[in-house]
């Protein structure tokens, strides 16, 4: 049989995606009995209190579908933006968001432009829809090149995708910057912001206060998106929601590509409970900058380069990546390898994640 005369030719280019190890996967080859998952960019946090609390009372009414229009978390994200709840789109994930909007506005012919290395499904997901896609190198400091993006914008420029905090340098584009680039784009390109990590910038601090916040610049008239999800700050990544702020009319032709009830009950149910838990955000963030300072003093000590990062993730560079990253697994801690670059991503885990994650770094790189 000849399965190949079945699938679209522009699918052959594309790779499926790559989840990171599970801790199962590496149990018989580390040389510990705990294992710390370090490679999903995942809280090592539980989920909220209010959350679980919210996601158990649910599971009564799993018999019966969800709510297909998310309508109470809809309206709750609306009066929480302040915008009309015809802007906002909620998704299984702001993954499954980025596949709807190239679904929906790509054709062959078209491009997009993005800087990397970032996040693998933005080329995919124009690779899918038969357009071309245009990679740019992100700047020395690890943040999307701005300029070097509008570059490679022509006439058949579609979309541009910003991720800022960027997925795996942790680098943050300004606000000014952003408001030049917008400026300076033309008319029928839409902007992608994607802000899945904007909730752990440290605000209190210079460049936390320069930052973009992509909410900020969306006023539901221009041709811009700002895409969020409860998967990271709010520890809700296995229940999958992420929600975007869309202009109304791009928000109609979503809701035809999207997948019927493709937010699940106890998903909405969680999301509602803790969107408005500031206290708690504020109490993450801190932890996890406290832990990410802690990453950076064990690389500067160990002479290793690094970006400084708005995330709940470094990025190191080391001399062997891949022979590292065999010899943390084989300490019990889990990172992030990119093919085809220097270095390694490595999540900011808990206390114990971080003691982990120094000492593996120290036994392998102290004597250096």
């Amino acid at each position: 049989m000849d399965w190949s005369k079945f699938f679209r030719t522009n699918l052959e280019q594309v790779l499926a995606y790559q989840p990171g190890l599970r801790e199962e996967q590496i149990r018989e080859i580390a040389q510990v009995d705990t294992i710390h998952k370090l490679s999903s960019n995942e809280s090592p946090l539980p989920p909220f209190d209010s959350a679980l609390a919210a996601m158990a009372a649910k599971l009564v009414e799993l018999n019966e579908y969800p709510d297909g229009s998310a309508h109470e978390l809809t309206q709750l994200l609306a009066w929480h933006y302040g915008v009309p709840p015809e802007q906002i789109v909620c998704g299984n994930g702001s993954n499954e968001l980025i596949d709807n909007i190239a679904e929906t506005c790509l054709q062959p012919g078209d491009n997009v432009v993005y800087c990397w290395p970032s996040f693998i499904v933005y080329r995919s997901s124009a690779q899918i829809a038969g357009a071309e896609y245009r990679e740019v190198a992100l700047r020395p400091d690890g943040v999307f090149d701005l300029d070097a993006m509008l570059a490679q914008v022509d006439e058949h420029t579609k979309i541009v995708y910003v991720c800022s905090p960027n997925n795996p340098s942790g680098g943050i584009v300004t606000a000014a910057e952003f408001e030049r680039f917008l400026a300076a784009l033309p008319e029928q390109v839409l902007v992608v912001v994607d802000a899945a990590y904007e909730e752990f910038i440290d605000t209190d601090t210079p460049e936390g206060a320069a930052a973009l916040q992509s909410t900020a610049f969306f006023d539901g008239q221009r041709p811009l998106v700002a895409l969020k999800t409860f998967s990271k700050m709010y520890a809700l990544a296995g229940i999958r929601c992420g929600y975007g702020l869309v202009p109304e009319p791009l928000a109609e032709y979503l809701h035809k590509v999207r997948e019927p009830f493709n937010v699940n009950t106890v998903a909405q149910a969680g999301a509602r409970a803790c969107l408005e838990d500031d206290a708690e955000v504020a109490r993450r963030r801190a932890l996890n900058a406290a832990g990410r300072a802690r990453l950076y003093r064990c690389f500067e000590a160990l002479g290793l380069p690094f970006y400084r990062s708005q995330a709940n993730f470094v990025w190191v560079e080391v001399p062997t990546p891949a022979a590292t990253f065999d010899e943390l697994l084989q300490r019990g801690v889990i990172v992030r390898s990119f093919p085809g670059t220097h270095g390694l991503r490595v999540g900011v885990g808990d206390e114990s994640g971080v003691d982990a994650t120094v000492a593996a770094f120290e036994e392998l790189f102290g004597e250096q």
